[in-house]
């Protein structure tokens, strides 16, 4: 009985350590995030120079839609805005998914005396994982200054421009969901 229990508590935490990287916000407490219902996109919105336009356009089009599925509205004027969404993606470090190797070995091993070296031989191509971090900031438009910021860091696949739509899309909604902080 006390196995099995080990054994559980051992999965769950193994499982716990597979998770993908959380959601990191802040915000300043003194906004009273209750009266944003009108919001403005930033002109200084961007990405660094090595990313994608389409990644850069993916995002802003999941923000805008998780930001109209959270009845918040595009505001006719600038003056009707109660908040500035400002998003940026920056170049994260890149993660090398080392294809499986076989080993080889030889040696020997005599009297007192013993050597012995070994030749990893890989099995397939070695895969660079492009990581990009997804920020988003909200404005306060009263005074200019940063209310609310969320990221989270993405892995984007080299060759399926379908799949990085999809990881953008929940990448953006995981974010906002940390958005209004007050309702956590």
């Amino acid at each position: 009985m006390k196995t099995s229990k080990l054994f559980i508590l051992f999965v769950a935490t193994l499982l716990s350590a597979c998770s993908t990287t959380n959601v990191v916000s802040d915000y300043n407490p003194n906004i009273d995030f209750s009266r944003y219902q009108h919001y403005l996109w930033s002109e200084s919105s961007g990405a660094d120079k090595n990313i994608s336009p389409f990644i850069i356009d993916n995002v802003k089009a999941a923000l805008q839609t998780q930001l109209n599925h959270r009845a918040y509205l595009n505001a006719p004027a600038p003056q009707a805005a109660d908040f500035i969404v400002k998003y940026y993606l920056a170049e994260a470090a890149d993660t090398i998914d080392r294809s499986p190797r076989l080993g080889l070995g030889i040696g020997s091993f005599g009297g007192n005396f013993g050597m012995s070296s070994s030749v990893g031989v890989p099995l397939g191509k070695d895969t660079v994982n492009r990581n990009v971090q997804i920020i988003i900031d909200f404005i306060n438009r009263a005074d200019m200054k940063l209310s609310w910021r969320g990221s989270l860091v993405v892995e984007l696949h080299n060759s399926d421009p379908k799949a990085n739509t999809t990881m953008i899309e929940e990448a953006v909604a995981e974010i906002l969901n940390q958005f209004p902080p007050g309702k956590l």
